[in-house]
């Protein structure tokens, strides 16, 4: 099914533009991630359907991808556990999230928990996306700090705890993940901007 999604879109995207052989490996990874993102969304949305916590899992992903973009974090390294970690995320979490409700002094704990990490270890890179560049860094964790800033107005001033809770949830999750202590466990190496070798003309 993965490979006729790819071949046919490769297939369409060629009639209507010129691809070299670096071209359309590019155009099949980024069709590949399409479509294993597509595949494990609809997994996540079945099973909230099944553990009825569908609005926890979608309001949970909104705050934690929101975070995740800018200060990115930890991947896992095969396929069997991405599929682990994104249930255990996505599906797992929004559970707890619907049934254990995390009191206001442990929330804002975690709020400036979360924007001291995102001082310290944002944007986490992995060794396959080493963020080598400077400029793109910075950004990343000014943005990365700012969301967390937007998080505490929106957990100050609303009274949903249910919407607290997933940015409580959303947070501690991200936390772990950007952690060096995290990259160490897993036996990942941090901040690989510093080992990236600039490949050498032949």
């Amino acid at each position: 099914m993965k490979e006729r999604f790819i071949n046919s879109s490769l297939e369409f995207i060629k009639k209507y533009e010129k691809c070299d052989d670096i071209k359309i490996l590019r155009l099949k990874y980024g069709l590949e991630g399409i479509y294993n993102l597509v595949v494990k969304l609809i997994v996540v949305l079945i099973l909230a359907i099944i553990l009825n916590t569908l609005k926890e899992t979608a309001l949970f992903l909104l705050f934690y991808a929101f975070i995740r973009t800018f200060s990115f974090g930890l991947h896992s390294k095969s396929s069997l556990a991405c599929w682990i970690t994104t249930i255990a995320i996505y599906n797992v979490i929004p559970f707890f999230a619907k049934n254990y409700i995390v009191p206001n002094i442990i929330g804002y704990i975690v709020i400036i928990l979360a924007f001291i990490s995102m001082l310290m270890w944002a944007p986490a890179d992995t060794p396959k996306r080493p963020l080598i560049r400077k400029e793109t860094r910075l950004r990343c964790k000014i943005i990365s700090t700012f969301v967390v800033i937007i998080y505490l107005i929106i957990y100050a001033l609303n009274i949903n705890t249910f919407i607290n809770n997933a940015i409580t949830y959303a947070l501690i999750t991200q936390i772990i993940f950007i952690n060096p202590v995290t990259y160490k466990l897993t036996k990942t190496k941090f901040n690989n901007y510093k080992y990236y070798k600039k490949p050498t003309m032949v």
